[in-house]
């Protein structure tokens, strides 16, 4: 069973989608307009497309723990698997927002998860730069695209890591 430890922005997904789906259905009521009925069906069935992305990223947690691993959802690839054992403690960071309508310098919270330094393995991932970033044992998670970062939300991360490497080390 997987347990969901950072949610994503749901406000931010629904407006996301929202509009999509209203842009893209505007732009086929206009095609129509035109006599142009085939793009007009290609136009809503991607506002469609791009509507259930956001929904589904709405569902899929940024943080989530399951069977031993901590779960990183930073795109849309598959989410990654990281054995728990490597993750050494998650604290708070602050760096570029990388949403479009702030501008280059807007900043926003973010959440640093720091890896062990012996696990090579895992040093670098490639991932969706608007999600977050992942290099040298470091994973940032960008607080834009995640529930609202506050000092209770961090509290409960590293509280719940050190929580589940305890249990796994009693069970052996």
């Amino acid at each position: 069973m997987t347990e969901t430890w950072l949610r994503p922005n749901r406000r931010l997904l629904i407006g996301v989608g929202l509009f999509n789906l209203l842009f893209f259905s505007l732009l086929a009521v206009l095609s129509w307009y035109f006599l142009w009925p085939t793009l007009s069906f290609l136009l809503v069935a991607f506002g469609l497309w791009r509507a259930l992305q956001s929904w589904l990223a709405c569902r899929s947690p940024r943080l989530a723990y399951g069977d031993g691993h901590l779960i990183v959802n930073l795109g849309p690839a598959a989410p990654i698997r990281i054995p728990i054992e490597v993750v050494e403690v998650f604290f708070l960071g602050q760096g570029p927002s990388k949403l479009p309508s702030s501008g280059p310098d807007a900043e926003a919270s973010t959440i640093v998860v720091r890896l062990a330094e012996a696990a090579e393995d895992w040093k670098h991932r490639d991932v969706d730069p608007r999600f977050g970033a992942w290099c040298d044992g470091y994973i940032t998670i960008r607080g834009a695209w995640c529930e609202p970062i506050r000092r209770e939300v961090m509290g409960q991360l590293n509280t719940r890591l050190v929580e589940v490497r305890r249990e796994r080390k009693q069970a052996g």
